[in-house]
């Protein structure tokens, strides 16, 4: 009975020192001390969290990173290895970092040694976007009340969402936009603030004088582009550039 008594002490210091180890997260491995997978995995995760934020140019909500292959277990070997992004898919405005990429890790361990892995993961982004709030009909002008935010994840680098009303200013739907859809830009076009017809005043200004006069517009007229417009007593017509919904500015 005292040998049985005697054997439980032990027992309990073993099983205590176990549940310590799988508690930090480490495997014993031939008498050496790893990460366990899972603690790896979030290593390699938060690198490519890290370089992936340094270069959009604007804050998402947050950057999700997952399906990374292969896990380094063994390669990544404590928590005072620093793990880095050395080399990943770039793109412009960092479109090519969505989707599934291709990274290489840089991890250095404490002992100095540095070791580089190419890995492998899905990158998708929490963006807060712009979505339509009733069916917005071609070649209607894009209104605010028409409008409202959206979360949604954008993991196809080619989804170009429009993430503020000021994108949309002065611009119209170039097709039917759905209830709930995303707003991207390719569903936009400039929106023509006079329309062939109108009435618009001409001025050209030089050294402080205005001089103007009536004419009408030959074409539709976008704000900052060119138009041309008939005098109200001439026939030819004069170009200038648009400056407003009723003035286009000629240039001396």
């Amino acid at each position: 009975m005292k040998q049985i008594f005697k054997g439980v002490r032990p027992l309990r210091i073993a099983i205590c020192a176990l549940m310590l180890i799988f508690t930090m997260g480490v495997n014993l491995v031939g008498g050496v001390g790893y990460l366990s997978e899972e603690r790896v995995s979030d290593k390699m995760k938060s690198a490519i969290r890290d370089y992936v934020s340094e270069r959009l140019q604007k804050d998402p909500i947050r950057i999700n990173v997952k399906a990374i292959t292969p896990i380094l277990t063994g390669k990544i070997q404590s928590e005072n290895d620093l793990v880095e992004v050395s080399r990943g898919p770039e793109g412009e405005g960092g479109r090519g970092l969505m989707g599934r990429s291709l990274f290489l890790l840089s991890v250095k361990q404490k002992n100095g040694a540095t070791s580089d892995y190419w890995v492998t993961a899905e990158v998708s982004v929490v963006r807060k976007v712009l979505v339509a709030t009733r069916p917005i009909k071609r070649k209607e002008r894009i209104e605010s009340d028409a409008l409202a935010v959206l979360t949604v994840y954008q993991v196809r680098p080619d989804e170009l969402y429009v993430e503020s009303p000021d994108a949309l200013l002065n611009k119209q739907a170039q097709r039917l936009i759905l209830p709930g859809a995303p707003i991207t830009l390719d569903m936009v076009e400039d929106s023509p603030v006079m329309t062939k017809g109108d009435r618009v005043t001409l001025f050209v200004e030089a050294e402080g004088i205005i001089i103007s006069a009536t004419g009408q517009v030959k074409e539709d007229g976008f704000l900052g582009r060119q138009v041309a417009v008939i005098p109200k007593d001439g026939n030819k017509p004069v170009y200038g550039t648009v400056v407003s919904a009723s003035k286009v500015k000629v240039a001396f």
